[in-house]
């Protein structure tokens, strides 16, 4: 026995308290016996609110016993049953008569037959528990939660050892902060002869008409003949005997669907000496959609053939327009998953087709992706357009780079021919000479620049030099009049002999005619120009120019060629190519993109290959950067544009900056990522969907969501049945929702709102039969429990009473008694103060005082001790003489005295 205190520390205060009892000692040392005893009162009432206030208790070693018995009801163990109830019958008879005992059953529940008792009736197993599943964890919660605090404490658990929730290792540490004695009885639920269909796996989603393989898993414990059958929607598709041989057989069978739909597939496998029916049948489910369909938007066709290329292999059906025909509306965009734009100029789109793909992307969920070029982003004019509204990039630059010094002499075809006005209402020489203009106006001083006007002869309109003042060109551009006929070649030698003369590094001629001009010859200027590193740029304005000759002319000196069919784009030619020129957009080396975030597109690739150039951008602030450049500026960018998905690719596919990509090994493979996130109704990434079982589905959400996003699960059962749940928000990453659990498929409809925004995913469920029939069900579980907690694998009934427990102390408080006493004391101590008893407390504290000394003065020390010699010595003599076994009346008794 020892004494405990729930609160040591405050008998701290003690050492007050001895302090007090000391001063007050001296206090009252003269004053009458009465007032001393109630003194003495008053300090032994403090002492013992002191040790009541410290909560003190009495540990006692107790020989109680309290054995439980965990017996296994699950479907795999049910079949042990009657092992079980005997056994346990058995092992009652042999307890003590003090022992306390109780049963418990469980499967994925645990429940009680009956609570503790000495005297335990035991005859049937007669509670009920959900025998789909084994939780031998919560059983063994639920059974140390039954003992006694001071009882010794033994937990018998009689299981297959067949977790199928949970996992009992878990509790270890349970079972020895309670000194709880564990055994464990095991027995045998394999069947000889069990034959089961492990699984039925095929797509969740395939494109109608498109071939797909459905793969049957089946397990067996024995060789034998059996029937496959496969029902698509409760119809036989598939029926045929097939040899299993002992362990995994796996067999495939073709299916293609011409419909689009949902369809529920069950496999079932049927012989003759299986044991076990439940684990013959498995589900699953596909969803068949029509083809994807992408419309591919072009401006050159050389920018679209790898795209094409990429599209084939991504089993996509593909419309290819060019972008002057791009001119229909949403309608028509509805027929499309998502739509590409390859290295397309703004000015070549409608406004009526981009507020379309606006529409058909945010309002829709339509997917849109821009691939680059020099045609593209900021050289495409999109600045401040519906096109930069709905991409995750920005044409302003955030790092605005010092720009590119240039020496430019501008070539202006002013023949009779350019009086025209065409479509335009405007002489095509005046829009020329607007756009000249608007080209000037974007140069620097350090730009060197000049302007030869030409016909069938050619003159300086401003002759070549530094800009010192812009007016001064714009006013001699805008003083070139209508001439005669068209000779190009002079002018455009005198163009390359000037620049020739140059120190600057960049030097450009922009040739500007309407006209056919001389047949041949132009290889002597061009030659010219290459060796001295002058490109030469072409513009083609209507339909009557040599656009084979322009075109050769610009290639073979690394410019650019233009046809204008309408003479009103040319300021925005113009535009563009001043932008080229000063180098302020297009990044040309080779380097290879920076991984800066991972989702389904990029993740899996740890390298890339390089690229050689590409169009600067600026990252939004809520977008996604995939690739960047090695000056952190976006390769690849992705967001959410409302309801749909954009993406920005900032380099080319034609194979010009993209050479090394497109002979990657992974290229498609890259791109069909990107491709599937694009797609109009593609699945949610951004939250993961799961479904575990335990009495119910318990169907759950855990991604990123806002504060105010609330989340709507439609569960449409096997038995086709509907019915719509309020998800519940369990933490500020997952959503929770219950359903009943029946065989079969089912298919989970989730919506996630928030704000003005909605989500719309659907995902499918196949729930097969519970793990309780699998025959390769892993027991490893279990034997890490046996091995962790120490516990003994017994056979007989005997063997469960042997060994030690751990003792355990009953602790009994005594903080109520002492206060009481207290209360007792404080009573006493005022009666005597308030009704004056000093006197008859003095004159009783003397009188037991006395009594005390006539009982205690003959047997002073001295005497006591010589009796007590005395009796010694008589004692040794007791056996001679029975007198010597009296004593005189006045001899001391030991036994008294030890009481005194």
């Amino acid at each position: 026995m020892r004494i405990e205190f729930e609160r040591p520390f405050v008998l701290l205060a003690a050492v007050v308290l001895g302090v007090f009892i000391w001063l007050v000692s001296r206090r009252f040392s003269k004053e009458s016996l009465g007032k001393r005893f109630v003194v003495w009162m008053r300090i032994v009432l403090i002492v013992l609110i002191v040790l009541a206030l410290s909560v003190p208790s009495l540990a006692i070693s107790t020989d109680k016993i309290t054995t439980i018995y965990l017996a296994d009801l699950s479907e795999s163990n049910r079949k042990n049953a009657e092992k079980m109830k005997d056994f346990i019958q058995k092992s009652i008879k042999l307890k003590k008569s003090n022992e306390l005992q109780s049963v418990v059953v469980f499967g994925q529940d645990a429940n009680i037959e009956f609570l503790p008792t000495k005297y335990p009736n035991f005859s049937e197993f007669g509670t009920a528990v959900d025998s789909t599943q084994t939780n031998i964890e919560n059983a063994i919660k639920y059974a140390a939660n039954l003992f006694d605090r001071d009882s010794q404490k033994r937990l018998v658990i009689l299981t297959d050892g067949k977790e199928t929730i949970g996992e009992a290792k878990n509790e270890v540490q349970l079972l020895k902060n309670n000194g709880i004695d564990v055994k464990v009885v095991l027995f045998k639920s394999e069947k000889e002869k069990d034959v089961q269909f492990s699984s039925l796996k095929i797509p969740q989603k395939v494109f109608k008409n498109q071939a797909f393989s459905i793969f049957a898993n089946i397990n067996s414990t024995f060789s034998t003949k059996a029937l496959l059958k496969i029902f698509r929607d409760n119809d036989l598709i598939f029926s045929q005997n097939v040899t299993l041989e002992k362990g995994e057989n796996r067999f495939v069978i073709k299916d293609k669907l011409d419909r689009e739909g949902v369809f529920s597939y069950q496999g079932a496998v049927e012989v003759l000496d299986d044991e076990e029916e439940s684990n013959n049948v498995a589900y699953a489910m596909c969803q068949v959609r029509k083809p994807q369909k992408v419309l591919v938007v072009y401006e050159n066709f050389d920018d679209v053939k790898n795209v094409k290329n990429l599209l084939d292999s991504y089993s996509a059906e593909y419309d290819v327009v060019k972008s002057d025909q791009a001119n229909f509306g949403l309608d028509k965009l509805l027929g499309y998953s998502f739509v590409i734009l390859c290295n397309v100029s703004r000015e070549n789109f409608s406004d009526n087709f981009l507020n379309a793909v606006e529409k058909y992307v945010k309002d829709l969920g339509g997917g849109l992706i821009v691939i680059g070029g020099v045609n593209s982003y900021a050289l495409g004019n999109y600045s401040n357009s519906v096109l930069e509204k709905m991409l995750p990039v920005k044409m302003e630059l955030k790092n605005k780079e010092k720009e590119k010094n240039i020496d430019v002499v501008l070539v202006l075809d002013h023949s009779g021919s350019m009086a025209d006005t065409e479509d335009a209402g405007i002489p095509k020489l005046e829009i020329a000479k607007s756009a000249s203009a608007k080209m000037v106006e974007h140069l620097e001083s350090s730009d060197g620049v000049g302007v030869i006007a030409f016909d069938h002869n050619y003159y300086w309109a401003y002759k070549f030099g530094k800009l010192v003042r812009k007016e001064d060109v714009i006013e001699s551009i805008s003083s070139i009049e209508v001439g005669g006929g068209t000779a190009i070649i002079p002018p455009l030698s005198e163009a390359v002999k000037t620049l020739k003369k140059s120190k600057a590094k960049n030097k450009l001629v922009v040739l500007l005619t309407d006209g056919m001009g001389e047949q041949s010859g132009y290889e002597i200027p061009a030659d010219e120009a290459k060796r001295n590193n002058i490109k030469i740029t072409t513009i083609g304005v209507g339909k009557f120019v040599n656009a084979s000759v322009l075109s050769w002319i610009a290639d073979y000196t690394s410019g650019r060629f233009y046809l204008v069919s309408n003479p009103s784009e040319l300021v925005d030619v113009f535009l563009k190519e001043t932008k080229i020129i000063k180098g302020k957009y297009i990044k040309e080396k080779k380097f290879v993109p920076k991984v800066v975030e991972t989702n389904a597109i990029n993740s899996g690739f740890s390298s890339y290959p390089p690229l050689y150039g590409y169009i600067a951008t600026t990252k939004k602030d809520l977008a996604t950067s995939l690739l960047v450049s090695d000056e952190d500026e976006p390769i690849l960018t992705v967001w959410r544009y409302g309801l749909g998905k954009v993406a920005a690719w900032c380099s080319d596919l034609s194979g010009q900056w993209s050479r090394d990509w497109v002979l990657w090994d992974r290229f498609s493979q890259f791109w069909t990522r990107l491709f599937k996130w694009l797609e109009k109704g593609a699945d949610d990434s951004s939250f993961d969907f799961n479904v575990r079982k335990e009495k119910d589905l318990v169907v759950s959400l855990v991604g990123k969501f806002d504060a105010d996003t609330v989340a709507t699960l439609k569960c449409i059962y096997p038995n086709d049945q509907e019915k719509t749940f309020a998800m519940r928000r369990t933490a500020p990453d997952r959503f929770e929702s219950k359903v009943d659990f029946m065989l079969g498929n089912y298919v989970f409809v989730v919506t996630l709102s928030s704000k003005d925004k909605s989500k719309v995913s659907t995902f499918f469920y196949s729930a097969n039969y519970s793990d309780e029939f699998r025959v390769d069900i892993d027991s490893s579980r279990f034997e890490q429990f046996v091995s962790l907690s120490g516990a003994k694998v017994i056979k007989n009934p005997s063997e469960v009473y042997a060994g030690r427990l751990k003792s355990t102390e009953e602790k009994r408080d005594v903080s109520s008694l002492l206060i009481i006493l207290c209360i007792v004391l404080f009573l006493l101590e005022v009666s005597i103060r308030r009704f004056g008893l000093y006197p008859q407390v003095e004159r009783y504290f003397l009188a037991i005082s006395s009594g005390f000394k006539r009982i205690a003065k003959p047997y002073s020390f001295k005497k006591v001790w010589d009796k007590v010699s005395s009796l010694r010595k008589k004692s040794s003599h007791a056996k001679k003489s029975k007198e010597a076994e009296q004593v005189f009346n006045d001899t001391l008794d030991v036994r008294k005295l030890r009481r005194f």
